[in-house]
């Protein structure tokens, strides 16, 4: 596999150990080494193979038969020189790295692939060609836009998809992951399963693929280099050159959730902490994913809703969204999601109410969904909306106005309680009702206090009480308000 510290293998490891030129520590937010550059899987031609010092995969395992992976050889018109990994987006589509599917120096392609089966021993690549490849042929590579394959450092937007004239195989992943996963998973320090083909240690060349498994660190959708995450590695386990192209992937109860693609990194090979792998998010470039599915005549992809709005009713809250922007026609349902990413509310329309809720503060985004389960989702940016049962009410007061007249001024659960309240009722000591109802207007729902005007006339002391009614039952009679006395 690959820690990008070093540009192509070929070209940054066999050729005298040269580093690529410094780079800004802030490419990658948890870099410290003051190197970044691409690499690419393949190596030298078999014939001239010579011992490395770069390894791959340090203190992984074997992962032979993985189906989600693929070894890409690239032909550049007269030899085989290099190759990456790829990933098994779907049957006929392999997302990798845009600099494997292009010429060094420009923003052409190459001039022809080579794939084998997925997970299978990749046999040397030669003069020849690569050995025991899959009978599939590339039709086409989508890239985003301006991509241009200038230098041995990455650049931005470093991410591709080859289209496949059949099935090379099954998908090897359950879902894109989309931009709230990659939020959640960088707050949780998640671990993301990397897999590739290359070296197990210096000098110790392989021609199967091994994986392992490195810690979220970073997400930033605004970098110049595009939409990028970042995996840390360990004094145990790393990923060094030669796996530009290989898939990240998360898995979860739901399955394996794909990331994107390791494009490069900033560790030497050997370096145990303090370094990242630099990855481009998939979902990031949906236009270009988009238009390979739409190539490849499969389902597009559904942004993310808009527009999220959250309302506590009762025990509930009620999600309101906009439709995505992007393919609106694929969808066949939304999800209602929590901040663990748990599934609790699911739609067809724009709305959804996640009932039978306790008393909390509660926040939550939405995920679209097409026929295969693809769909973005935004991070939970809606303000969160609290749930309280309604409580007992303070006691009224007895108010003077100016004009010399008295009031009952009570206040109201706005604010205390996500409670619907169809009426208040005040009483006096003797049980006559004084006033019941709410007030006409749109603010009456919403008013601290509230006033009732009606008075007893008959001469005595008297006390006020008052009482909620809502959606969800009565509160509990008030407290007595002090003596009034009328003479």
């Amino acid at each position: 596999m690959a820690q990008f510290t070093i540009m192509a293998l070929q070209r940054c490891v066999l050729s005298s150990h040269r580093f690529a030129r410094p780079r800004s520590r802030a490419l990658v937010a948890i870099a410290v080494s003051t190197f970044i550059c691409m690499s690419a899987l393949s190596l030298a031609p078999a014939a001239s193979a010579q011992p490395l010092a770069a390894p791959r995969i340090y203190g992984g395992t074997p992962a032979n038969g993985n189906p989600a992976i693929v070894s890409i050889a690239t032909f550049d018109g007269t030899s085989w020189p290099t190759g990456c990994t790829g990933g098994m987006l779907r049957g006929r589509l392999v997302l990798t790295a845009s600099h494997c599917t292009t010429s060094d120096e420009s923003g052409n392609g190459v001039a022809g692939f080579a794939l084998f089966n997925p997970g299978a021993t990749a046999l040397v690549y030669s003069n020849t060609g690569p050995q025991g490849a899959s009978a599939v042929k590339v039709i086409d590579a989508f890239r985003p836009a301006g991509y241009v394959n200038t230098t041995n450092q990455v650049q931005p937007n470093d991410i591709s998809i080859l289209q496949l004239d059949r099935d090379l195989g099954a998908p090897g992943f359950t879902r894109l992951a989309t931009q709230f996963d990659l939020e959640r998973w960088k707050a949780a320090g998640t671990l993301v399963q990397h897999a590739g083909y290359g070296l197990t240690g210096p000098g110790q060349r392989t021609t199967n693929p091994f994986a392992t498994s490195l810690p979220l660190v970073s997400y930033n959708p605004n970098s110049s280099l595009g939409y990028i995450f970042a995996t840390a590695q360990s004094a145990a386990t790393g990923i060094c050159p030669g796996d530009s192209g290989s898939p990240a992937w998360v898995a979860d109860p739901t399955g394996n959730i794909l990331i994107g693609e390791i494009a490069g990194g900033n560790a030497p090979c050997g370096k145990a902490t303090n370094y990242s792998n630099l990855g481009l998010f998939a979902l990031g470039y949906l236009d270009m994913v988009n238009s390979a599915l739409r190539a490849a005549g499969y389902p597009t992809i559904p942004s993310a809703p808009q527009g999220i709005s959250l309302t506590a009713r009762n025990q509930s809250v009620v999600v309101a969204w906009q439709a995505p922007a992007t393919s609106p026609e694929t969808v066949v349902g939304y999800d209602v999601l929590d901040a663990s990413g748990a599934v609790v509310c699911q739609t067809t329309t724009t709305t959804c109410t996640v009932p039978n809720l306790p008393d909390g503060t509660y926040a939550y985004t939405v995920r679209s969904r097409n026929v295969e389960n693809e769909g973005d989702a935004l991070p939970i940016s809606a303000a969160p909306v609290v749930v309280a049962a309604p409580t007992q009410l303070p006691a009224p007061k007895i108010l003077k106005t100016p004009k010399g007249k008295y009031s009952i001024v009570y206040q109201t659960l706005a604010g205390k309680s996500s409670a619907v309240v169809t009426s208040y009722t005040v009483r006096d000591n003797r049980n006559k009702v004084l006033c019941s109802g709410l007030p006409k207007g749109p603010s009456a729902l919403t008013e601290a206090t509230l006033t009732c005007n009606t008075l007893p006339t008959k001469p005595g002391t008297y006390r006020f009480t008052v009482q909620a009614e809502t959606e969800t039952g009565s509160t509990p009679v008030s407290s007595a308000s002090r003596p009034f006395r009328i003479r």
